[in-house]
Parts: C-alpha cells; sequence; structure tokens
C-alpha cells in the first residue's frame, strides 16, 4: 500500500509503509496522509519504528526479595 507523503522541503510523493517508517525516525517527512486525514509528525501521534520507551528498562516489581 502506497502512502502519500510530504517531506520537510516542500515534495510530495507516495511511499510503502515500510519506508515511511524509516523517514520518520529519519525526520525526513513533514506529513503523511491517514485515512483520517493529514498527520503532522512534530504535532501529531506517530508510529515510530524504534522507541527507547517500548520495553520497561526499571525495577522489576513483581520480583519478591526477602
Amino acid at each position: 500500500m502506497l502512502i502519500a507523503v510530504q517531506y520537510r522541503n516542500g515534495t510530495f510523493d507516495m511511499v510503502k509503509s515500510k519506508i515511511l517508517d524509516e523517514l520518520i525516525s529519519r525526520e525526513s517527512v513533514a506529513l503523511f496522509r491517514r485515512a483520517s486525514g493529514w498527520v503532522v509528525v512534530d504535532r501529531d501521534i506517530v508510529r515510530r519504528a524504534e522507541r527507547s520507551d517500548r520495553y520497561y528498562m526499571g525495577v522489576d516489581r513483581r520480583t519478591v526479595t526477602h
């Protein structure tokens, strides 16, 4: 499936979903189109391919120590 995007330089393109993930992570895209309308990458909730908060890195509170 192709997704409409607008790059930060103002040009438009159609890209595959996997490419969109890469463009978002490289901060190359300003907008992309969802079925509900245009998404502003810096303002709206967008998917992230690799999020640092994806996995909890704190102490496992379920571990019981006596």
